[in-house]
Order: structure tokens, then sequence, then C-alpha cells
């Protein structure tokens, strides 16, 4: 009797919900598991009912749910069912505290040993210590923008822009011109 292949190690995947996000993660996990690993792709409840309708109407290949090694969960966004899902802001308040008691019972339950999150979801972070996952943060926009992102609380603290990413100088670009 042949032996059983072990089993293949599994990643969770966790966009952030929102345009241009959902996208390039879908894709990298089809990269994944074409290297042998099994996918669990997360996504809030609102854009998972929007996949499964898409699903539903042919839009969307079959491939993504079980079988073709991405296995699809949803967690609430914290928005409620009227929430604007296009408020950033909200969004970003709303979802640490909607997602991570399940994003780490499903870790748990699934042994997930490795989590791939987009940078804008690097509240999953907190689950380190307590889980013990390792985590790969993921950008999907461009090198440029995410270094300006990482340089905000700099320029907040140098006085250029503040809180509300309004210059604070008349005209930087100019100098003095006496």
């Amino acid at each position: 009797m042949a032996a059983a292949s072990p089993p293949r190690p599994r990643v969770m995947v966790l966009p952030f919900p929102a345009q241009g996000h959902v996208m390039p993660l879908m894709e990298l996990s089809h990269r994944l598991v074409e290297h042998g690993l099994e996918v669990v792709f997360v996504n809030t409840d609102f854009n998972y009912a929007r996949i499964l309708a898409a699903m539903a109407g042919g839009e969307a290949e079959a491939t993504t749910t079980r079988g073709g090694g991405i296995d699809l969960v949803s967690f609430p966004d914290g928005m409620g069912p009227d929430g604007d899902r296009t408020d950033i802001g909200k969004l970003l308040e709303g979802l640490p505290a909607a997602m991570l008691g399940g994003l780490e019972e499903t870790i748990r339950s699934k042994k997930i040993r490795w989590v791939v999150a987009d940078v804008s979801m690097s509240f999953v972070l907190e689950l380190v210590p307590a889980v013990g996952v390792r985590v790969a943060l993921f950008s999907t926009y461009s090198a440029a923008i995410f270094a300006l992102r990482m340089h905000v609380p700099k320029m907040v603290q140098d006085g250029i822009i503040d809180e509300t990413v309004k210059s604070k100088k008349k005209n930087p670009q100019k100098k003095n011109q006496s």
C-alpha cells in the first residue's frame, strides 16, 4: 500500500475589500495553487455575495471554489447592511474589530501557517503572537505610492503636511525669491 501524500501547505490570502485589491491577490492565489499550496481566500461577506452572484451568472471561473485549490471564506466588514463601502476611512475603522476573531479561529481550525495580506490589512500582524503564523504583506499599488504612504507619518512629524494631508507651507516648491 502506498503511503498517503502529505497535506499541501495552507496559506490564507487576505485582500483589502476594494476595487483594485481583490483581483491581484486572487491572481496570486491561483499561482500559489499551481505551485502546490492550498489557499484560503478571505473576503468580506459583502464581496463574497457579489462573487457568488458573478459565478452563478457565469462571469467567474468555478475553479476558485473548493476542488480548484482555493477555498473562499468570508467575514463581516463591520459596516452593517446599509454601510457605505466607498467610505474607505469607515471601512478601515471597522475591519479589524469585525475580522480579527474570525481570522484567528480560521487560522487555527484550518492549520494555516502563512498569511499573505494586503498592506492595507496590516492589522493581521496582531495575530502573529497569538497563533504563530508568518505574515507577508502584499502591495497592490505602485512602489512610488507605497513609499509615499510609508513616509506620511514622518512628513506629518516634520510639519510638511498635517493629518488631513494638506500642505502646511504656502508654495512648498518655490524658494524665497528676494
